[in-house]
């Protein structure tokens, strides 16, 4: 009898669904497109609102899903066709290669001698990375991979650098690998936890994203946060790498708002009001948080919220109306209280934007290969009637965490 599951996406949703699943007895095929599992919870500092620090909790289930026996897992891969009915799924899975085999020990020696820097995409663009890389330290599966495009090397027959194969200890580096296999699985059913991806805040340009280096967003301060990001844990401005003495978060950039994304993005409350409090922990007394509306709705996120206000942090209803560079360097922002009808002109040294959840790249397109339905905000639609939101409009496919919309960690678990 046939017990394999498909889970695709191998963000906190995807890898608790598969241990799940695997410690139930079911064997699981856990598919993720890039080249690591962990998702947006790798990245983050903390966890809001007990504050635990993000990668101690999901670092153990990511070697959980690698050594778990019933678990086959496919990164820097994607699900290319899907047929049959539940119970009797048949599966393509494109997988492109990483020039790395399994016998990679870590060791790092090929770093340094890789001439090509790029920008890193788990730092959100903040620091740098080699052609050759692995996207943060606990990544898993560990094998380094090569970022083939931007090597200076194309495979199969011309090799103007081969500087990291030379160095590489245990000979693993291999340029011959295919650039493209093609994987076939049977399944009874489909998990799709594919996870989310954040708005272009240059999109809303009220708001001054990329008119001024010190305006962030949300990942980006996340980023800064981190004691293993780009700062080692400094808060420090990037337009001249001192500390800020006040610092503006603003809520619901493109959330409800009919120009761009018309739902409340969820989460972006919780995790800003984290940043508040993290803030002035770092010795910033001065933090403002300018909201539309307060949501801190789930267990212990009210009681966060009024630590954060106790500890200094000041809350502020309205939007702004624009932020632009003022004289002293730092930005003007200009927005109405709009509990008390005042329009404000006030400066800040630092600005973080909380953009809008969006549905990720490509959802629609996997939507199309798996022949489910998504609804008007690009996410997946659940069933009509289905418990718990995870039954899709075809039998046998079911969804979880942020695929049908915005949720925190703890919903998506």
């Amino acid at each position: 009898m046939n017990d394999q599951v498909l889970v695709i996406g191998g963000g906190i949703a995807g890898v608790q669904t598969a241990l799940d699943l695997a410690d139930s007895g079911a064997r699981v095929i856990l598919v993720e497109r890039s080249p690591a599992i962990g998702g947006k919870m790798a990245a983050l500092d903390k966890n809001f609102p007990t504050l635990d620090c993000s990668i101690c909790i999901e670092a153990p289930k990511l070697s959980d899903v690698e050594q778990h026996p019933n678990i086959e897992l496919i990164t820097n891969a994607n699900v290319t066709k899907v047929e049959g009915q539940a119970g009797d799924f048949h599966i393509e899975i494109t997988q492109n290669a990483r020039f790395v085999t399994s016998e990679c020990t870590r060791c790092g020696d090929c770093v340094p001698v890789c001439p090509v820097l790029r920008s890193n995409e788990f730092d959100v663009g903040m620091a740098s990375r080699k052609a050759i890389y692995t996207p943060f330290p606990q990544a898993v599966p560990g094998a380094y991979i090569i970022d083939i495009e931007h090597c200076l090397n194309e495979p199969p027959n011309y090799y103007p650098c081969n500087r990291c194969s030379e160095a590489c200890p245990p000979k693993c580096i291999n340029y011959n690998m295919p650039l493209k296999s093609v994987l076939k699985r049977d399944v009874v059913s489909v998990v799709v936890t594919t996870g989310f991806e954040l708005m272009d805040p240059e999109l809303a340009s009220q708001f001054g994203y990329g008119t001024h280096p010190d305006v962030l967003t949300s990942m980006e301060y996340e980023r800064l946060l981190t004691s293993v990001g780009p700062t080692g844990g400094e808060i420090i401005r990037p337009s001249n790498g001192r500390h800020p003495h006040n610092i503006l978060f603003v809520l619901c950039v493109g959330s409800r708002d009919d120009r761009f994304y018309e739902y409340c993005s969820r989460f972006c409350c919780m995790y800003s009001i984290k940043h508040a409090y993290q803030t002035i922990d770092h010795g910033v007394k001065d933090v403002t948080v300018l909201y539309m509306d307060l949501r801190a709705y789930g267990k212990g996120f009210d009681g966060f919220l009024n630590r954060t206000a106790s500890e200094g942090g000041r809350f502020v209803r309205g939007r702004p109306a624009s932020v632009v560079p003022a004289e002293n360097g730092g930005l003007r922002v200009r927005y109405e209280d709009t509990d008390s009808g005042e329009i404000r002109e006030e400066d800040y040294e630092m600005v973080v934007l909380a953009t809008a959840v969006k549905p990720p790249e490509g959802l629609g397109d996997l939507a199309n290969v798996l022949g489910v339905e998504i609804d008007q905000d690009g996410f997946i639609r659940p069933a009509p009637g289905s418990g718990g939101l995870i039954a899709t409009t075809r039998p046998g496919i079911y969804a979880a965490g942020c695929s049908t919309g915005p949720k925190d960690i703890p919903d998506s678990v």
